[in-house]
């Protein structure tokens, strides 16, 4: 869908981790290695997997079709999509992008029963990587998360110590994305130091 008609959203500036991370940086060959993605664009959407035409617009809008496996992902170099439920799923685009996609969809789907739900300043994405960074996660998460069952392209909803997250894995580094709400960003930030802290933490932009 073209989207040229909106203009992007200017970055705020503000983040929910800005009061938090003073300081970038850490040694190179650190255990665990943290940034925040900040502003990245969130969207709930919310429609029948079942109906032909929904499935064909979103695609059409995303280039590529939603992921109808139970706790999986999809991704390109634009949007990443989880899903969440039969019918749900978390859309991320990349910082001020969302009111275009948001609208984009909207117009897709205007014959499809459907929903999309802006909830970019809801929370925030904790990028968590690193050779430890598998360890840090089992410290304080009961899902199972070793490589012979949870992989790139895998992802869940569960609790990252006291913090409700979601959180999928990226690549064989491992990298993970913790999407977090904004008001349980900086105690799990502060978690993550923590618990990495035995590894070395790389702190990064």
């Amino acid at each position: 869908m073209a989207n040229a008609a909106l203009p992007k959203q200017k970055d705020s500036g503000i983040s929910p981790l800005d009061k938090l991370i003073k300081v970038i940086g850490g040694a190179k060959d650190s255990g665990i290695f943290l940034k925040e993605c900040r502003h990245t664009g969130k969207l709930i959407l919310r429609g029948d997997p079942s109906n032909d035409l929904f499935m064909k617009e979103t695609s059409k809008v995303l280039a590529y079709k939603l992921p109808l496996t139970p706790n999986t992902f999809l991704k390109n170099n634009e949007y990443t999509s989880v899903w969440l439920g039969p019918d749900e799923w978390l859309v991320n685009s990349l910082p001020g992008d969302e009111s275009l996609l948001e609208r984009d969809l909207n117009i897709a789907l205007t014959d499809v029963h459907h929903s999309v739900t802006n909830v970019s300043d809801n929370s925030t994405i904790i990028q968590l990587s690193g050779p430890n960074a598998r360890s840090v996660i089992m410290k304080g998460c009961a899902v199972d998360i070793h490589p012979r069952v949870f992989n790139p392209g895998d992802a869940f909803q569960s609790n990252l110590a006291a913090a409700s997250v979601i959180m999928w894995q990226l690549d064989l580094i491992p990298t993970f994305n913790i999407m977090v709400r904004a008001s349980f960003a900086s105690y799990l930030w502060k978690w993550l130091l923590d618990a990495g802290a035995e590894f070395g933490v790389q702190i990064q932009q």
